[in-house]
């Protein structure tokens, strides 16, 4: 069975979950292969269009998330005879059983080419967030994978079938779900994502630093400019690049701190390290620290005029409460459905 999982660079969230599907669906007699769909639709514009994403969401948040909230009130797939061709092309050539779309547009013009092309494709969405934008949702996708029971009801009120819906969270690498040992006590993990955003906590760092009864793993991701800064200022700051490697950092870690993305969420759920998210402002995020609060997962520093030092040493010396988010945590893991695309195919094909 050949499946191609169709995903964009967009930051790195969208690529990581697709890693992470092709480790968990390799393991089934497969072939599956990834692909940047910009590849494939853009290829001259993508240099410019990620570009402008990457500095959208580190200067100017507020135009981002204007675009995010236009996008999700339209379906429409620009150049869409151009773009059929294009599908057909790669299609044919990698003889394609089943396509996976973990970003919004690949769904959107799939299915735009199903609904003209070939009915028969099946079409599977992973949504990479807690909170949806209405942009996932397209008329020719089979199943949706979804993150929570609060991502399959929002998705019901916007007209999906529940047996359409299956809440898996959001795919991590299985490294993430091996055996955790033991936490470092005092270990703190603070990151960015792949793009290294860190929150703005320059002060916050510093401030840690004093500490020395707590170490800090810094994940620089690609943002030169804060490794930097910050590589070799501090006996109890250990400061890493751009790595494959998350896992062994966040599995030891008694907490996180971070940005509010769908992936390093479920990455520090499947770790059972509590969040601490500071300053979440893109609009999707927003609903991923909300999740966060709601849950019990962590806490949410929500302005910037809030201190973000104190509740962080407070939260390290209160092991009891750091217990209960980790227990939390394993609430969530527990309502996970386990099944994956294959199987939701041979049950498509059964019917």
């Amino acid at each position: 069975m050949n499946i191609l999982i169709l995903t964009a660079k967009y930051g790195m969230g969208h690529y990581t979950a697709s890693m992470s599907l092709k480790q968990e669906l390799e393991n089934k007699n497969t072939h599956v292969e990834v692909i940047d769909f910009f590849d494939i639709i853009f290829p001259k514009m993508k240099t410019i269009i990620y570009g402008t994403f990457n500095f959208l969401v580190s200067k100017c948040s507020r135009v981002y998330n204007f675009f995010y909230k236009f996008t999700a009130n339209t379906d429409s797939a620009p150049f869409k005879s151009i773009m059929e061709k294009r599908i057909e092309k790669l299609l044919q050539e990698k003889n394609v059983d089943i396509i996976i779309s973990t970003f919004p547009i690949c769904s959107k013009y799939i299915s735009a080419y199903k609904k003209s092309n070939n009915p028969n494709l099946k079409l599977y969405t992973y949504i990479t967030d807690i909170e949806v934008n209405k942009e996932w949702i397209t008329n020719q996708t089979d199943s949706y994978f979804v993150a929570s029971n609060e991502t399959k009801i929002q998705m019901m009120k916007n007209g999906i079938s529940e047996e359409n819906i299956k809440v898996v969270g959001i795919p991590v690498r299985k490294e993430f779900k091996e055996n955790i040992n033991s936490k470092n006590k005092k270990e703190i993990v603070i990151m960015g994502g792949g793009l290294g955003l860190i929150p703005d906590i320059d002060k916050s760092i510093e401030e840690l630093a004093q500490n020395e009864d707590i170490h800090i793993t810094l994940l620089a991701g690609k943002n030169q400019r804060i490794f930097n800064k910050y590589y070799g200022k501090y006996t109890n700051i250990t400061v890493i690049g751009y790595t494959n490697e998350v896992y062994k950092y966040m599995k030891k870690a008694e907490l996180i701190i971070t940005k509010a993305g769908g992936i390093t969420l479920f990455e520090a759920i499947h770790s059972n390290t509590p969040i601490y998210i500071v300053y979440p402002f893109l609009s999707q995020e927003i609903g991923n620290a909300k999740f966060v609060e709601n849950k019990g997962l962590g806490k949410v520093i929500w302005k910037k005029t809030e201190n973000a030092i104190k509740p962080i040493i407070k939260l390290l010396n209160t092991p009891v409460e750091l217990e209960i988010m980790r227990e939390n945590m394993d609430k969530i893991k527990n309502e996970l459905e386990p099944i994956s695309v294959i199987d939701a195919y041979k049950e498509s094909v059964a019917k």
